[in-house]
């Protein structure tokens, strides 16, 4: 409701608006426009779009302990800040890729590096920019923001920031125990001790997310799909994105994909 609100000031009516709201807090993606949010060119409605669909990918949990009256919550959630500062520090990269590489205005390039990596990081799928026409570097960035997704607890898809989060302190406290072979250290997330089981769990999790990209991705090359485009479409359906590379970047379809590949893909779906 706020989101349909905020739209219409914009100048959608409210037809579109609520079918736009419903896709950003779904993280769906799909518009009612052939050219998704572009259509409008209103750098204040990409700005709302993008700003609900990163709101829409933290843990919703923490949204009704805030109905509560529990508001500290949201702020001391690590895997917020994770999520928060992943969106944060790609989108100041490309930003800086855009300005120095394409030419773009300063304002524009934050503005179509921030939608372009809250809408991969969410999973969300909106366009509002043909990222294929920007550095390779920068393809990457966006490849980093599909696999990680969301928040745990959210409507994104990806692997979730949570599990990157134990991960990578898993990781942490494996180099400390080089140094230190000893030392009892737990994987703390939030100020709780997580369970070797769940740490356990959650390394096989990775692990198998990866295998399965790495099969899928042999597998369309294997059916003739370019390097770009399988990686891409591997990439986005198992984290349920929508946009690849290439031909099956934003501003083409996948309907050139063999046929074989589309029953690969949405079986990844």
């Amino acid at each position: 409701v706020s989101e349909t609100i905020l739209l219409m000031f914009g100048g959608m009516d409210l037809f579109d608006a609520i079918c736009q709201s419903f896709s950003t807090t779904a993280t769906g993606g799909y518009s009612t426009k052939q050219n998704s949010i572009s259509y409008w060119n209103s750098p204040y409605i990409e700005y709302v779009v993008a700003i609900f669909m990163i709101i829409s990918s933290i843990n919703f949990s923490l949204f009704l302990m805030c109905l509560k009256g529990k508001v500290g919550r949201l702020f001391k959630d690590e895997e917020t800040h994770w999520f928060l500062g992943s969106v944060g520090i790609l989108t100041l990269l490309i930003t800086l890729a855009l300005v120095f590489q394409n030419n773009y205005g300063w304002e524009l390039a934050f503005r179509k590096s921030l939608f372009q990596v809250a809408t991969v990081h969410t999973s969300c799928g909106f366009a509002t920019d043909d990222y294929n026409l920007w550095p390779p570097f920068t393809w990457l960035l966006l490849f980093i923001a599909m696999l990680s997704g969301g928040c745990t607890g959210s409507t994104s898809g990806g692997i979730k920031n949570m599990r990157l989060l134990i991960v990578a302190r898993t990781i942490r406290n494996e180099f400390k125990h080089l140094l230190h072979p000893n030392a009892v250290l737990p994987v703390r997330v939030n100020k709780q001790t997580v369970s070797s089981s769940i740490v356990t769990t959650v390394l096989l999790f990775f692990a198998f997310y990866l295998v399965i990209i790495l099969i899928g991705w042999t597998i369309l090359l294997f059916l003739g799909v370019g390097f770009s485009e399988s990686v891409s479409t591997v990439i986005s359906s198992i984290g349920n994105v929508g946009p690849g590379l290439g031909s099956c970047g934003p501003a083409y379809s996948w309907n050139s994909l063999p046929d074989l590949a589309k029953w690969v893909l949405s079986f990844l779906m």
